[in-house]
């Protein structure tokens, strides 16, 4: 009955009910109501349905006060709005997937989607969220919660790739697709001698530029750049790729690998920092995250998170001469080390 939790947790969002008790001591089903707007007998069957799962517990009968989970809704603004995020995006966009495969089968385009049926039929996420900026920033807030904590700390990425082999005079990262260059510049600090160029679009590009700071402007630049054109830095040791590639389906992935082929000189690297799927089933909770990902990339863009066999098929599909060299996840980390070479003439 996991539904009625989610009404519950929808509830506590929408009214703000977290927000209505403090944080110290407790309150009354009739202070929230008040606070909050809402009936005072709604306020209690949904609080009452959410102490089920530990979201508010009473001191005594009537007398409510926070748990450590509803305390997170009332002070981390961006807990809160991933449970915005949740409950009135993705999982809406769940519950029309099967209709939009009905209705697009065998579809690989973002505006085929169950979040497209839920949003606006015929344009994709990020389009919709372009027209609908508070949508977009409630889905970034939710996304960055989602992405705290020790799993996705990219200390992992750091100790998981022997940087030290690249770091050497003239060596040079693209990090392709790399927003305003957290990848770029937490590994600027981690080496001496390599040179990173982070591209993307241009009003991304424009605002890593402003923020990225002063002491690491000798070795970190910014260039404009659409990933689905021809790459125009030629001849770089890596072209990194961070959560771009499970958000497009097969054929888009392999137009974004092979613009990259006439910028590779023999031995370059495409490494991939994403999840990578368990080829079979996976009970143990902490590791369920990639599983819970792959659904949400179907319903929001035809897309999916792959196995290590699917790394491999995708890479060789996208041209023979890409050659997966290990795809692996490093020990604490929730995402895995997908590494290919260039066995093509410069």
């Amino acid at each position: 009955m996991a539904y009625v939790d989610e009404l519950a947790l929808h509830a506590i969002y929408h009214y703000k009910l977290a927000q209505a008790v403090p944080l110290s001591g407790s309150t009354t089903f009739a202070e929230i109501a008040q606070a909050s707007h809402l009936r005072e007998d709604l306020v209690e069957r949904f609080i009452r349905q959410a102490m089920c799962s530990h979201i508010f517990t009473e001191d005594a009968p009537g007398q409510v006060r926070h748990t450590s989970a509803s305390r997170l809704l009332a002070t981390n603004p961006d807990a809160h709005d991933a449970v915005g995020m949740i409950t009135c995006d993705l999982s809406p966009a769940g519950m029309q997937t099967l209709s939009a495969l009905e209705k697009y089968p065998n579809s690989e385009e973002k505006s085929e989607t169950g979040w497209a049926q839920h949003t606006e039929p015929g344009i994709s996420p990020f389009e919709f969220m372009a027209k609908n900026p508070e949508r977009g920033r409630r889905f970034g807030a939710g996304m960055r919660y989602f992405s705290s904590g020790q799993h996705w700390d990219l200390g992992h990425l750091a100790r998981g790739y022997t940087w030290a082999a690249l770091d050497r005079p003239g060596a040079v990262f693209v990090d392709v697709g790399g927003g305003h260059g957290t990848v770029s510049q937490y590994l600027a600090r981690e080496t001496k001698h390599v040179e990173f160029v982070i591209q993307d679009l241009p009003g991304t590009v424009e605002a890593g530029r402003k923020i990225l700071p002063e002491d690491l402007r000798s070795r970190v630049r910014f260039m404009e750049h659409d990933f689905f054109t021809e790459q125009p830095v030629r001849g770089a040791d890596v072209y990194f790729f961070r959560w771009i590639l499970h958000n497009w389906s097969d054929g888009y992935c392999k137009k974004i690998l092979r613009a990259l082929i006439p910028a590779l000189k023999k031995g370059a690297r495409v490494l991939v920092y994403e999840y990578v799927l368990v080829d079979g089933p996976e009970t143990r909770v902490s590791r369920k995250q990639p599983r819970n990902l792959d659904l949400m990339m179907l319903a929001q863009f035809n897309s999916c998170e792959r196995t290590a066999k699917m790394w491999e098929e995708l890479l060789r599909s996208a041209d023979q001469r890409l050659r997966l060299l290990r795809c692996e996840i490093p020990e604490g980390s929730l995402y895995g080390i997908i590494e290919a070479v260039w066995d093509g003439d410069d």
